[in-house]
C-alpha cells in the first residue's frame, strides 16, 4: 500500500493493523507515519497500532559505557586486520568476550568473530560447531523485542564479519561449513548474498570424510542426503543407521520422503505432538504425512491446528514462528492483532 492510497479507514482492517505493526518501523515513509499519527489520535490507548507507534518511536539511548563499548566493536567488526596483535586491544576484545551473551544467533557469530580476531581459531570454530549442531528450528526460534545491544551491532555487521572469517587464513572446514548451514535453512537476504560471494564449493567435495562429517554430523547427513532422489534417499535412511529422532528434525521437513512414511514414523510423531507441538505443526504440513498420522491415530488434526499455534503464542521463545503459521492460515482476527502488538511491545 502506498503512503498516498492509506486511509484512516484502512485501519479498521485486522490484516492492515497486523502488516503495519509487523513491518521494521525504520523502514516505513515518514509521510505513511505522519498519517498514521494521525489516523490514532482520536483511537484508545490500548489499540494495537498506537501501542505499536508508542513502542515505535522510543529509542532507548545506550550508556555512556554502552557508547564507549560500542564504538570500539565496531571498529573490530568492521577492521581490515585478520588477527589483533596490539596487546591493549586484545585485552579490550577479552574484556568484551566476557560480557556478551550467546542467547541469540548474532550474539554467537560476534563471539566466534571476536575469538577469531585474537587467534582462538579453536573458541572460535566451537561455537560455530554449536550453531550447526543445533537443529535448524532451534536456530529460527528465540526472537525478541529487546535484544542486547551487542545483538544489534552483530546484526548491523553480518556482512563483514562474513566476509573476513571468511579469508582467514586459519583451516576453514568448519566455518565453510557453517556457510552450507546458512544458506541451506536462513533467508537473510543480505547474510545470503555476502555468501554468494565467498568460496565454499570446495567442501562440497569432501562431505564424504568422516573429518568433516565430525564437525556436525546431522549436518553433514543432510548436505549428501539433499542432492539424492527419493528413492536413494529413502533407502539410506531405511537402513536405521540414523535414528528417528534425528530424522525427525533434520530430513522429514527438509527432504522428499514420503515414500518413506510407515507406522515406524507413529511414535516418534506421537512424542513430538507431546513435547514440541509447534515443530509437529510444521511437520504436519506434509499433506501425506498429515494424512496417515489422522488415518492410524484417529485424530482430526486439521480442526485443531488453530488452536494449537494459538496456545504457542503464550510461549516467547516461539511467539514468531506460530504467529508465521497462523499468517500462512489465513487466521487473522482483532486478538492475533492484540496478542502481536503486546509481543512486540513488552
Amino acid at each position: 500500500m502506498s503512503p498516498d492510497a492509506f486511509t484512516c479507514e484502512d485501519l479498521k482492517s485486522d490484516i492492515t493493523q497486523l502488516g503495519i505493526i509487523l513491518y521494521p518501523a525504520d523502514r516505513l515513509n515518514e509521510k505513511f507515519l505522519i498519517k498514521i499519527r494521525q489516523c490514532i489520535l482520536k483511537l484508545p490507548e490500548d489499540h494495537p497500532v498506537k501501542l505499536w507507534l508508542k513502542k515505535a518511536v522510543q529509542t532507548l539511548p545506550l550508556s555512556a559505557a554502552e557508547q564507549k563499548k560500542s564504538v570500539f566493536i565496531t571498529e573490530i567488526l568492521t577492521s581490515k586486520f585478520n588477527l589483533i596483535t596490539d596487546l591493549s586491544v586484545k585485552n579490550r576484545i577479552i574484556e568484551v568476550l566476557i560480557d556478551v551473551p550467546e542467547n541469540t544467533f548474532s550474539e554467537k557469530l560476534m563471539k566466534s568473530y571476536l575469538y577469531l580476531m585474537i587467534g582462538n581459531v579453536t573458541r572460535s570454530d566451537n561455537i560455530l560447531r554449536s550453531m550447526m549442531r543445533e537443529a535448524p528450528v532451534r536456530s529460527w526460534e528465540g526472537f525478541s523485542t529487546t535484544p542486547s545491544f551487542y545483538h544489534r551491532i552483530s546484526l548491523e555487521n553480518h556482512a563483514s564479519m562474513i566476509a573476513k572469517m571468511a579469508k582467514h587464513p586459519s583451516d576453514r572446514k568448519t566455518f565453510e561449513l557453517f556457510s552450507l548451514y546458512l544458506k541451506s535453512f536462513m533467508n537473510d537476504p543480505k547474510l545470503l548474498e555476502e555468501l554468494d560471494d565467498t568460496d565454499i564449493n570446495q567442501l562440497e567435495g569432501k562431505l564424504s570424510l568422516l573429518s568433516v562429517e565430525r564437525i556436525a554430523p546431522e549436518l553433514v547427513q543432510y548436505l549428501r542426503f539433499k542432492n539424492l532422489d527419493e528413492q536413494h534417499l529413502v533407502a539410506r535412511l531405511r537402513k536405521g543407521t540414523i535414528p528417528h529422532p534425528t530424522q525427525a528434525y533434520w530430513f522429514w521437513y527438509f527432504l522428499p520422503v514420503d515414500s518413506l512414511i510407515s507406522e515406524a514414523f507413529l511414535p516418534e510423531l506421537s512424542t513430538i505432538e507431546e513435547n514440541d507441538p509447534l515443530w509437529f505443526v510444521y511437520l504436519m504440513e506434509n499433506e501425506k504425512l498429515s494424512d496417515f498420522y489422522a488415518g492410524k491415530t484417529g485424530k482430526a488434526f486439521l480442526p485443531g491446528k488453530r488452536h494449537l499455534l494459538r496456545a504457542q503464542l503464550e510461549k516467547p521463545k516461539v511467539f514468531m514462528l506460530a504467529l508465521w503459521k497462523l499468517i500462512e492460515l489465513g487466521d487473522i482476527d482483532q486478538k492475533l492483532v492484540q496478542d502481536t502488538a503486546r509481543f512486540l511491545t513488552q
